[in-house]
């Protein structure tokens, strides 16, 4: 009865539910409070399972007491320790997980397991216990072999700013207007390639220390610049800031810019803790994330020029090509990019009186490459680069401009009108000459040479004169009109000092890009060698 009377009855409600939620809110809190604690104990819990896989690598011979020992120091309340020793298997194919092989013939690595009571505080009504246990695992491997950071392409000591800006702008999509002063300032200040990475780690949403996912993913190249802005601490002068702003928007993978091959991976960190020049750098992000475009470029006039205008086409570098890597048995290669240079010059003087002299000039450059060929940590240390120029061919010749960019079909230049006087004259004319070297040539980099990051520059051994200039001396000319005499010599005449001329406004426009007719440039960054016959064990994937 009494029921049947309150029921109905809506007095004190917000009394009633005030009462269970602030029950709930406690409950809640109590929850939150456990799970802290939990997320902190198992940080505990992790942190003495590194420490201890850390240990036993360094002391395979008697892990498991070395790892005993070390979680004991480091950690409370421990049920179990599992320790295993194998052999770490840097193969970014497998799982984390399955790179480390127990009980291999050859041990190289350690993994243990750390078991530790949690103590459970507010929530052991709701879970019917007090304790909870959490389990970690961590891996440590103390790799042996010796790692050499190679780059291949780097060339500034004659940098032509205007030329640089029309490259970079390009390459990047966006007008770039720097100094020679900012380039000279970028060319001299060093970024620390480990630094880059992580931080570029960071961005990416990549965790630090997982170089395979870095090397795997897509950044933007704004991104990249910012992070080497960041890295610069304002001693750019500012320019960083430019180049930043112009990147934004180009995408740029990772792979291709450093790379590693599989037996270097699980020492990449040790590898790229090197520094490299800034312009290098950003040079090298811009390339790779331009590729495949077509630039025009204006030159201005030359000595005994009276116009020269040039087209640049570059390609994406090879696949499996980064610009720089990290590498102990001479995977991956390096390679350049390949490149397309279309000149097309008016001479000053005219060809007896009657007109002047267009001459088309098309370049091509076939990617240069370099590899690891050997290594040594003593009696001193060294290495020793393989490295061949890029193939160069130059030809006298008319060729459709909107091909040049297209680097999977050749282009065949036609016979080129080098001058024409209307009823009267016809000049045509033809060249064609090429530089290779089959064979690579061996480069030795000593610890002095390491130390300085000297570049090494391989020439090609067919190419005695500038390209230009050889180009020039095998014209074959055809003369069409009306039989003036010594045209032909007079043509000749005309063109020869223009050689040296057209070989040196080249030179600017490659060297951006870190290439140059007939010749590679070889840097080693480090060497990461063993101080005691093996390297410190590190924790790994």
């Amino acid at each position: 009865m009494m029921l049947r009377q309150l029921w109905p009855d809506r007095d004190g409600g917000v009394a009633v539910i005030s009462a269970v939620g602030a029950a709930l809110a406690c409950v809640a809190a109590a929850v939150a409070v456990d799970l802290g604690a939990l997320a902190l104990h198992a940080r505990k819990v992790q942190g003495a399972a590194d420490l201890a896989a850390l240990a036993a690598a360094g002391r395979l011979d008697g892990a498991d007491a070395a790892a005993r020992t070390t979680v004991a120091l480091n950690l409370t309340n421990v049920r179990v320790i599992g320790t295993e020793t194998g052999r770490y298997v840097p193969d970014p194919a497998r799982t984390p997980t399955d790179r480390f092989e127990a009980g291999a013939s050859e041990v190289d690595a350690a993994r243990v397991t750390v078991t530790a009571k949690a103590p459970v505080y507010f929530s052991r009504w709701l879970l019917g216990r007090d304790e909870v246990l959490v389990t970690r695992k961590a891996t440590a491997a103390a790799p042996q072999t010796p790692k050499a950071m190679i780059s291949l392409g780097s060339r500034l000591a004659r940098l032509d700013g205007g030329v640089a800006n029309q490259v970079l702008s390009g390459l990047l999509g966006s007008q770039v207007s720097l100094s020679v002063m900012d380039y000279r300032a970028l060319a001299d200040l060093d970024v620390n390639l480990l630094q880059f990475s992580d931080a570029l780690a960071t961005k990416a949403g990549v965790a630090v220390g997982d170089y395979d996912r870095l090397l795997a993913t897509e950044v933007d190249a704004g991104d990249a610049l910012g992070v080497v802005k960041a890295l610069a601490g304002g001693r750019d002068g500012g320019a960083l800031g430019q180049l930043t702003a112009a990147a934004a928007g180009v995408d740029l993978k990772v792979d291709r810019l450093i790379g590693a091959e599989v037996d270097a991976r699980q020492g990449l960190r040790e590898g790229l803790d090197a520094e490299v020049s800034a312009l290098d750098l950003v040079m090298a992000i811009a390339e790779i994330a331009g590729g495949d475009r077509q630039i025009d470029l204006k030159l201005g006039a030359q000595a005994g020029i009276a116009d020269l205008k040039a087209t640049l086409a570059i390609g994406e570098r090879p696949n499996t090509s980064p610009w720089i890597a990290a590498t102990a048995q001479g995977d991956p290669v390096l390679r350049t990019a390949q490149a397309r240079l279309y000149l097309r010059a008016r001479t000053a003087q005219s060809l007896s009186g009657l007109a002047q002299i267009n001459l088309p000039i098309l370049i091509e450059l076939a990617p240069a490459e370099a590899r690891l060929e050997r290594l040594s940590c003593a009696p001193s240390r060294a290495v020793r680069v393989a490295a061949r120029p890029g193939l160069a061919r130059a030809m006298v010749g008319a060729v459709d401009e909107t091909r040049l960019d297209d680097f999977k079909a050749p282009i065949a230049p036609v016979k080129a009108t080098l001058a024409a006087v209307l009823g009267i004259l016809t000049v045509k004319g033809k060249a064609d000459v090429e530089i290779a070297d089959v064979a690579p040539q061996s480069v030795v980099f000593n610890a002095e040479d390491i130390a300085a990051r000297r570049i090494k520059t391989v020439k090609s051994r067919n190419l005695t004169t500038g390209l230009v200039t050889s180009l020039l001396q095998r014209l074959e000319l055809d003369v069409i009109g009306l039989p003036l005499g010594g045209i032909a010599s007079a043509v000749g005449h005309l063109l020869a000092p223009l050689g040296p001329v057209l070989d040196s406004a080249i030179s600017p426009i490659l060297d951006v890009l870190g290439l140059k007719l007939g010749e590679a440039d070889v840097a080693v960054l480090g060497l990461s060698c063993p101080d005691t016959g093996r390297a410190p064990p590190r924790l790994v994937g």
